[in-house]
């Protein structure tokens, strides 16, 4: 179950969405404005873990604890 994250283009206000299934995505209204008018961005997370060549980054984890 993604969670996908929209920007408004009428107020610019950025959100998450749970999109249980892909025809879901045509109903996504901007919280704020309960405008339509939005598109999908991508994530500041997942674009840290996305290289241009297709593989994926490799970002430390957490690291240990304590």
């Amino acid at each position: 179950m993604p969670i996908y994250e929209y920007s408004c283009r009428p107020c610019a206000n950025t959100f998450e969405e749970l999109i249980l299934r892909r025809s879901d995505e045509s109903e996504v209204a901007c919280p704020k404005c309960k405008g339509k008018a939005v598109s999908r961005i991508m994530s500041r997370t997942a674009a840290t873990h996305v290289r241009g060549d297709g593989g994926s980054s490799s970002a430390p984890s957490c690291g240990p604890i304590g």
